[in-house]
């Protein structure tokens, strides 16, 4: 990129975004490296920078060349100025000098805080979705009206001074744990995945996995599979994935035969896999170390057995459909010699980060060394090589990319401020145990359901946050391990995002592949299936998280393994041959049973998969033997 693309040729309000979204990857990338400011300010700037790039980004002027800065955004970022300058101006007040909900503030401090709400608010509105402003309005409104409420919704009166003080003047609300975890660990990793893509990362990520699993049956979609695993380790974002990845693979599976449904789907499906498979997994992993005090690299420990049987399962899928559509490889356009002499040295900066991940140090260190690294990496060939213009505007790109996440957390603070102000969480536990009385299963149901219908309307990050005071507490009351049950309900914040009616990654993979969203959504859901199911048989044995000894983990890991390909075989209808409908009632039932990791349960799924194959093979002589009389 020259300095013409990146700044000359670009209107002033484009000019004004790209400074201020270098600015904001510099200050996140330098206090990675040299530490973090005092929590409220560290957030402070990097909630003022998020907003004042939203309301240059996703402007509501018009002009004849299309979009344009317009009035309400220039007043936006005035008010954003002035409520964050005003914390800098009264930090030591704010922060040492007063006892927070009750030493008495200024009609100025009150009517900042409204406007603060107003602007996260509006944020969220233009980056997210209007679900989430709902949710959020609700959740402001309701210390209102709650003293008026009847049962568990019932709780003492909190004015709406309360509201806004915690919110604005606390590390309670708006600046919470959420938007804490965006401003020092999230960021960094977006800016990484920004970093890497732009000096080639795409590029060397589909072409190693074209090299790997290409000519192979179904070489095309095994490689979305592949691709779209390997970026969502690096972005751990849905959407991102069928966006850079999607645009590559969901063509090729089309020119090789796939129905665009299925192309759509397969890439759906991998792409919400980052979401799950460490190293870098999706925004609310970070989220979950900060609640649960568990250091991030054991969490990605817990998380990535699950995960590779997630992977598994839809890798089964599209070998069972290239199978029953007889498709064949794919021929590699560049040999992996090639590949890696061209660009095999920007996976040094993959590597450096998981040293630094696995070494035990902090997340953000680690995604700051990753991104330096990136950047000197990419000077080394001609073919990856970042003038200033591009790294700038990788940076830039960095930035906008943590937009989403950082007025979701923002967000998500207002919803856990409530919470706390209220007590509501508290109540909600109670009810939860009183309603499942204290079964486990009847919880771990109720809980899926909750958790689930959070994900349909929110965002992963805030679905997730809303069950960290509501759900989880319950669960572990049930006497899940606290590890156990943050993994619990964080797989199903994170299915809605390919399953009707959110599915926004299929969607936006349908669009891709011009098939039919809602299709490709049920679809999708039907292909995730083990991820629905994992999460209850990782909550009664903790094997499948890799805890306990190693003979039990490997034996459950290994009868898991066989019942994911057996949930593969019932939900395609294919193994050597069509299933009939007793052999797909019985691949289903011997899934269930190898995954659910009790003995007894492991000799029935056995026993079962075994007919199967014998079943399948005889009827394939069987017609084989038709064909050759005939």
């Amino acid at each position: 990129m020259s300095w013409k693309q990146f700044w000359f040729d670009r209107s002033v309000s484009q000019r004004m975004g790209a400074v201020v979204g270098v600015a904001m990857a510099v200050f996140h990338i330098y206090t990675a490296l040299f530490g973090t400011f005092d929590a409220l300010m560290q957030r402070s700037v990097h909630l003022g920078l998020g907003l004042i790039l939203v309301f240059l980004v996703y402007t509501t002027g018009k002009t004849a060349k299309g979009r344009a800065i317009g009035k309400l955004d220039v007043i936006s970022i005035a008010a954003t100025v002035v409520v964050i300058g005003y914390l800098f101006a009264r930090y030591e007040w704010i922060t040492v000098g007063r006892f927070p909900l009750v030493s008495p503030l200024g009609w100025y401090d009150y009517l900042l805080g409204t406007l603060l709400i107003l602007l996260v608010l509006e944020g969220a509105k233009r980056v997210v979705n209007p679900a989430l402003v709902y949710v959020g309005v609700a959740f402001l409104i309701y210390p209102l009206i709650g003293p008026y409420l009847p049962g568990i919704l019932h709780s003492a009166p909190v004015g709406w001074v309360s509201v806004v003080e915690f919110n604005y003047l606390s590390l309670g609300g708006i600046f919470g744990i959420p938007l804490g975890v965006s401003a020092t660990e999230i960021a960094l990793f977006i800016i990484f995945g920004s970093v890497l893509m732009r000096s080639g990362g795409s590029f060397l990520i589909s072409n190693i996995a074209t090299s790997v699993a290409g000519r192979y049956v179904g070489g095309p979609a095994k490689v979305a599979v592949v691709a779209s695993s390997l970026m969502g380790m690096i972005s751990g974002s849905a959407t991102a994935n069928v966006a850079t990845i999607g645009s590559i693979t969901i063509p090729m599976m089309k020119k090789a035969g796939y129905p665009p449904i299925f192309a759509a789907a397969v890439e759906a499906v991998a792409s919400c896999g980052g979401q799950i498979m460490p190293p870098v997994m999706g925004a609310a992993a970070f989220v979950m170390a900060a609640f649960t005090g568990i250091p991030y690299a054991k969490i990605c420990f817990y998380a990535a057995f699950p995960a590779i049987l997630y992977y598994l399962s839809l890798f089964c899928y599209v070998d069972l459909e290239a199978r029953r559509l007889k498709l064949k490889g794919l021929k590699p356009e560049f040999t992996f010699k090639v590949i890696l002499l061209d660009y095999g040295h920007m996976l040094i900066p993959i590597a450096v980060l998981l040293y630094f991940l696995v070494m035990g140090y902090t997340p953000r260190l680690s995604g700051a060394m990753g991104t330096v690294t990136a950047i000197i990496a990419s000077q080394f060939r001609k073919t990856t090589r970042l003038s200033v213009p591009s790294v700038f505007a990788a940076l830039e790109d960095g930035a906008k990319g943590m937009l989403i996440v950082c007025v979701s957390t923002a967000t998500a603070g207002i919803l856990c401020g409530t919470l706390d102000l209220t007590g509501l969480s508290q109540r909600f536990g109670s009810a939860f145990m009183s309603i499942t009385g204290g079964n486990l299963l009847a919880g771990l149901f109720l809980g899926m359901v909750i958790a689930f219908v959070l994900g349909l309307g929110l965002p992963t990050t805030p679905a997730y946050i809303l069950q960290v005071t509501t759900v989880i507490p319950a669960l572990v009351k049930l006497g899940l391990p606290i590890y156990v049950a943050h993994l619990f309900a964080f797989y199903y914040a994170c299915l809605a995002l390919i399953t009707p009616p959110d599915a926004s990654a299929a969607y936006t993979a349908a669009s891709l592949a011009d098939a039919d969203g809602w299709k490709t959504g049920w679809l999708a859901t039907k292909m995730s299936l083990v991820a629905f199911i994992v999460p209850f048989m990782f909550a009664y044995d903790q094997s499948l998280l890799w805890v306990g000894s190693l003979w039990k983990i490997l034996g459950n890991g290994l009868t898991a393994c066989v019942g994911v390909w057996c949930i593969a075989v019932a939900g395609e209808g294919y193994l050597l041959r069509t299933l009939k409908i007793y052999e797909r009632v019985i691949a289903a039932i011997s899934a269930i049973c190898l995954i659910f990791p009790l003995g007894i349960l492991d000799l029935v799924g056995g026993v079962g998969s075994a007919f199967l194959i014998i079943n399948q093979l005889l009827g394939r002589r069987r017609m084989m033997g038709k064909v050759e009389v005939a």
